[in-house]
């Protein structure tokens, strides 16, 4: 599976985290739980349509926001890689434990990404003003919100449904071509601990 169809949806919890701000229609304690929280664990179910072939393409792994620090979007199956996000770019720690580090110069895509990162583990709700038009409607307890693209970002996204109630539960990214990918989270955990190994990963290094 190619790092950008793994990484594309790295953003997905950013930008819905994002999007639920100033939504009368929708639970204000949703976003003030995403703020406040300063960890949040849960794990993923990535299915992955592609025009070009047959059968979907299914990953699966856990994902840890950590306020003011980072992402790390941890890929189990079917072959083992972590992405780590935060303000020093990308990180990505293949199933060896070999590392290679992207800096935002490196790629426009690292610097955007960077970004709403950044916003997301700041709570700076007016990053997306200018790539999304947000629609939501619902409940406290089941809402949906539509994210429909402006400007360059219509060139790689063709929009963005979300649903949940407490917790942002799942999320499907629809793209130009027909391809589209769907993300079941599961198991949310606010304010969990980091462990000594993630800890490691969103640890600065030596000298940055």
């Amino acid at each position: 599976m190619k790092p950008l169809s793994i990484l594309r949806p790295v953003l997905l919890p950013a930008l819905s985290a994002l999007a639920l701000h100033g939504q009368a229609a929708l639970p204000e304690s949703l976003t003030r739980q995403l703020q406040e929280a300063a960890c949040v664990h849960l794990d993923f179910v990535q299915t992955r349509t592609l025009a070009a072939l047959s059968r979907p393409l299914k990953a699966s792994g856990s994902l840890v926001l950590a306020r003011g620090q980072g992402v790390i979007w941890a890929v189990q199956r079917p072959v083992a890689i972590t992405y780590v996000m935060g303000p020093q770019g990308l990180l990505v720690v293949n199933g060896d434990g070999t590392r290679e580090r992207k800096s935002a110069q490196d790629s426009p895509v690292v610097a955007q990404m960077g970004r709403i990162v950044t916003a997301m583990t700041r709570g700076d709700w007016k990053t997306l003003d200018g790539l999304f038009t947000v629609a939501g409607t619902g409940r406290p307890e089941h809402w949906e919100v539509t994210l429909q693209p402006k400007g360059p970002t219509a060139a790689f996204v063709k929009g963005i449904r979300l649903e949940g109630g407490r917790f942002i539960d799942r999320i499907r990214m629809e793209e130009p071509g027909g391809d589209h990918t769907e993300l079941l989270f599961q198991h949310q955990r606010m304010d969990a601990p980091l462990s000594e190994a993630e800890r490691r990963l969103l640890a600065p290094e030596p000298g940055s």
